[in-house]
Formats: C-alpha cells, structure tokens, sequence
C-alpha cells in the first residue's frame, strides 16, 4: 500500500463540487425542518449546509435554495451569518426520519458511548417507520479485541446487520514502514478508517446515507458543524442526528435503555480505538501497558523499527520512549 498524499486535484475538484450540488439538492428537498433558516443574503427561507473546503478547519456555510429540479441557489454565508443561522438549527427525530428518504442508512458503530447513543437512536426511530439500519465499524487493526467483540454483541442484542471493514494491511506494519502518525501525520484515520468504509460505501449500488455519533459539546471545532451534510470521503449525504446533544443528554438516554452489554473496556482506563499518539499521554500507555501488553508490545517494536527518530508519546516537548515506561 502507498502513502496516502491526501490531494485534490483539479478533476477531483470539478467532481466533488458536482456531486456536492446534487446533494445539496437532495438535503433541500427533504423538507428538513430543523435545517430550515431565513437565509441573511437573499432573505428567502432554505436549507442550511456545509461544504468541505482543503486545509480550511471550519467548514464554509450555505442557504440552499432549490425546488429539486431546475433551480439552485447556494448562498455562502460569512462567519457572523453562519453563527446566526447555526444558532437556529433544531434538528429533531422528525428530521431524522425525514433522512431516510435519502438512501439506504449506515450507522457508522465505533462502540463509544455517542456511537451506541446514535445507533440505538436512529434504530428506533427507523424501526416505527420500518426502515432497516446496517451499522458499519471499521476494525483498525489496532483497537483492543473486547472492543471488537461488545461491537458484535451489541448489534446482536439490537437485531442490526453488522457490517466490519478492515484495511488491506496492519496499522503496525505501515506504521514501521510509514513512521509513527502525530498531528502533523494522521494517516491513521484516512488509511485504517476512512478509505475501508470508502471502499465498502462504494459497492453500495443507490443512493445511501452514513450517520455518526458526532457532537458540537466534544470541541469547538465540532461546535461548527451542522447536522446534516456531504461527505467528501463517502461521497453521500451524512447526518450526526445527536450533534446537538449535551454530554447529560447522552447520559440519561443511554440509562433508559435495558438490555444493552456492559463494554467491557470501559474499566481499562483508556479508550481502546486509536494509538496513532496525537490524542495519548502517559496515563493511557501505562493503561495499555496492564490491560493489553502484547498491543503495546508492538508499538515498542514500530519505535525500535524507526530508529527511535519518532516516537508516541511526548512529554514537554520531548521524546519518551515506550520502552522506558516498562522500567517505571
């Protein structure tokens, strides 16, 4: 497999921007309640979107405005428009239920607390307007085995189709081949989540929509987002139905619900999904170290296979290797 450049060019451009538009279309005509907004440009009521835009962090804000046929009008808001409008945004169950009229629904089911949150969510309100989910995990190869074992669990207990994409190769393996992923170099997520789910996407004849357990309280950047919008990865319309739900709401709506396995990570300490590093401090790697060290055995083995040049975990700006953690 080689690196991941993560460009566009202008062909792909031309592309995206198409297919953003038809979507756009599609958003508009769902009759989305939630998403409706007087738009501040024109003063004409439409649908509120975002669009993907390279190395742009917050993604630009548009009033569509389309009968589904022959018009569309995409009016760019600026930043103190686009906080209004977001502001105004409501996105209920109704909405949700409006979305399935977009494609077939894939619940992206990392096994966290706002991905189960969004599965059972958007299950039982697919189940009283009998519509089908599939939920959709993507192994990294890396995560912790009882992660991928409660993802199956779940799904069992819920009556959902499973889905499970992998990468093509071992996240260790590129990593000794690729070098450690940081901020400045996350191709963890591109190569070992977002292109597996691509790829089975992408043998999906028709139309589909892809839902996410995403939150505006989990940072201020996802603050920002909106909830329904394209993908320029998946290359469908995508809904986070929970965006605007509190860290409480998610709590109390996952104690009202029986029946559902204990996950059994939730005691190690340390979240079982990711160790690229960006995100890891001592704390998680010394958990990691008790609960699963042959996982962190072979994240030793990719510094050692690097040369010590990189490594995952930094502390005030300096090099800690693994390996002086097992000497603590």
């Amino acid at each position: 497999m080689s690196r991941p450049e993560g460009k566009t060019d202008g062909r792909l451009r031309g592309a995206y921007d198409a297919a953003w538009e038809q979507a756009a279309r599609e958003i508009c005509s769902a009759g989305l309640r939630g998403l409706n907004v007087q738009c501040p440009a024109c003063h004409e009521f439409g649908a509120l979107t975002s669009k993907w835009e390279p190395k742009t962090p917050t993604k630009p804000l548009f009033v569509i405005h389309s009968n589904g046929d022959d018009r569309f009008e995409a009016c760019a808001l600026d930043k103190e428009q686009a906080d209004a409008a977001r502001g105004r945004v409501r996105f209920t169950g109704e909405d949700v239920l409006e979305t399935f009229k977009l494609g077939k629904a894939f619940v992206l089911f990392s096994g966290g607390k706002d991905s189960i949150c969004a599965l059972w969510y958007v299950n039982q309100i697919a189940k009283k307007a009998g519509v089908q989910v599939t939920a959709l995990h993507a192994d990294t190869t890396a995560g912790f085995p009882e992660v991928e074992r409660y993802v199956k669990e779940v799904c069992q207990v819920l009556a959902i189709p499973l889905v499970v994409v992998r990468p093509p190769e071992d996240y260790f393996d590129l990593a000794k081949r690729w070098g450690v992923p940081g901020f400045n170099s996350r191709w963890c997520c591109e190569t070992l989540k977002i292109a597996p789910i691509r790829r089975f996407l992408s043998t999906h004849r028709g139309p589909k929509v892809v839902y996410d357990g995403i939150r505006g309280a989990e940072s201020n950047l996802r603050a920002k987002y909106v909830p329904v919008w394209f993908h320029p990865s998946f290359r469908c319309v995508s809904v986070s139905p929970i965006l605007q739900w509190s860290n409480k709401d998610v709590a109390e709506y996952l104690a009202s619900v029986s029946g559902l396995p204990d996950n059994p990570a939730g005691g190690f300490g340390t979240s079982g999904e990711c160790w690229c590093g960006a995100y890891k401090c001592k704390t998680d790697f010394k958990a990691l170290l008790r609960v699963h060290p042959e996982i962190f055995a072979k994240l030793v083995e990719v510094e050692e296979a690097r040369g010590g040049k990189y490594t995952f975990l930094y502390e005030n700006g300096r090099q800690v290797p693994l390996s002086t953690l097992e000497e603590d």
